[in-house]
């Protein structure tokens, strides 16, 4: 995947993240950093580019899961110290690939103590916000704006580590909805956040994830007692989480006025995780154009783009009754339905991208599988408007699970 288009967007593609912040899971409103490079190299791996853009990193040294390969300080606030990072991790076929992210840590002060094991961790997973670099977080400014809903955990005293998935704002494609490379990633940043001296991370972690990051959290919570031994996971935190993709998909295609957008997308996935999917072949001259807007621009830009336009509009067949999209679609779900450490599971009930109904059903297969589940559901609460309603129970729980004695977690199987 080519580098998105360089130089600051400006007023233009600000308004439009305003417009993503809503609807696509954005966490705040900023306007993208188009810089290509990274600055200059706080902590860095032997081998490593001191500037790794894109290109470079993919150039870099074959590393093990997890191991940073570099830390550029970015401007914080009095209170919270930023990094954007570069580190490890691997890719849907297990390969060895460089991946980028922030992390967020308490600027401590005189007498601030620091737990002997070190700052307990949140590990991140952000909604959709599309294929191009440009749009990962990491180069979203400012970037404390950018990830303003996890600041309370970090002057909780957390380190927050927010992951950009593999091929997002790193070398290679992005997979999107495919949920075995994020869970990875988040796994893999929460690693790497030990390798950065100031913020002092330490190994007890929880996964939280909004939308594609709830997805993406449930599959570090289901990957992480074989992938990440050496990760003490307290819990899972799934916001209005992606998971059972295909009805998801559905329900976009009758209910969401940009619903196809969501469509072509994980198409787009599966076109990465299956090299042999020729995307292309099965679009129609609408839908490559479409699928362009989708590579060269951010998924606000696709949305606004897809108002009105049917799934028949952009695909020759159906790709959620037809091979080899049904399959890849119904696979994700699987992926992450396992047994795994406590999960809260938090829903709006006026969700309309991801439905109530759905999330219902997740949380039956997870209590299925053994799995303690805290299931809340907010009257009124939408996609983006999950966030207020839900703040101060989502950091009470985490709060307990990170507590030298913890209460048990509600169980509602």
């Amino acid at each position: 995947m080519g580098v998105a288009a360089q130089g600051r967007p400006g007023r233009r593609n600000a308004r439009r993240l305003a417009l993503a912040a809503a609807t696509a899971g954005v966490l705040a409103v900023a306007p993208l950093a188009g810089c290509g490079l990274f600055g200059p190299v706080e902590a860095t791996a032997p081998g490593a580019s001191q500037s790794p853009s894109v290109e470079p990193l993919a150039d870099v040294p074959p590393g093990a899961p997890g191991q940073l390969i570099s830390a550029e300080r970015l401007p914080g606030a009095a209170d919270v110290l930023v990094w954007r990072v570069a580190y490890h991790t691997t890719d849907h076929n297990g390969a060895d690939v460089a991946a980028t992210g922030v992390v967020l840590a308490p600027a401590s002060g005189p007498g601030d103590a620091v737990p002997a094991g070190g700052r307990p961790v949140v590990a991140f997973g952000h909604g959709t916000t599309g294929l191009a670099d440009a749009c990962a977080p990491s180069r979203l400014e400012p970037t404390l704006a950018a990830l303003g809903a996890t600041l309370s955990l970090v002057r909780a005293g957390y380190v927050v580590a927010a992951a950009d998935y593999v091929g997002l704002g790193g070398p290679g494609e992005h997979a999107i909805y495919a949920a075995r490379p994020e869970g990875q990633a988040m796994l893999d940043i929460a690693r790497a956040a030990r390798g950065v001296p100031r913020a002092r991370a330490g190994s007890e972690v929880v996964a939280w994830g909004y939308s594609q990051g709830g997805q993406a959290a449930l599959a570090a919570g289901a990957l992480a007692a074989t992938y990440a031994p050496d990760l003490d996971l307290r819990g899972v935190v799934a916001m209005a989480p992606l998971v059972d993709l295909s009805r998801s998909l559905r329900g976009l295609l009758q209910h969401n006025d940009s619903g196809v957008a969501y469509v072509l997308l994980a198409a787009f996935g599966v076109s990465v995780t299956r090299p042999g999917v020729r995307l292309d072949d099965e679009l129609t001259a609408e839908g490559r154009r479409m699928l362009s807007v989708a590579r060269q621009e951010c998924a606000v830009d696709l949305l606004a783009a897809s108002v009105g336009v049917s799934a028949a509009d952009l695909f020759v067949t159906d790709p959620l009754t037809t091979e080899p999209f049904a399959s890849a679609f119904a696979a994700q779900r699987t992926a992450v339905l396992r047994r795994m450490p406590p999960v809260l599971l938090i829903q709006g009930d006026a969700d309309d991208v991801i439905g109530r109904e759905v999330t219902d059903g997740v949380v039956r297969d997870l209590c299925a599988t053994g799995t303690v589940v805290d299931y809340r559901r907010y009257p009124g609460a939408g996609h983006s408007t999950i966030f207020p309603a839900s703040a101060g129970d989502m950091d009470a729980w985490i709060a307990n699970l990170f507590a030298a004695t913890s209460a048990p977690v509600h169980d509602i199987c």
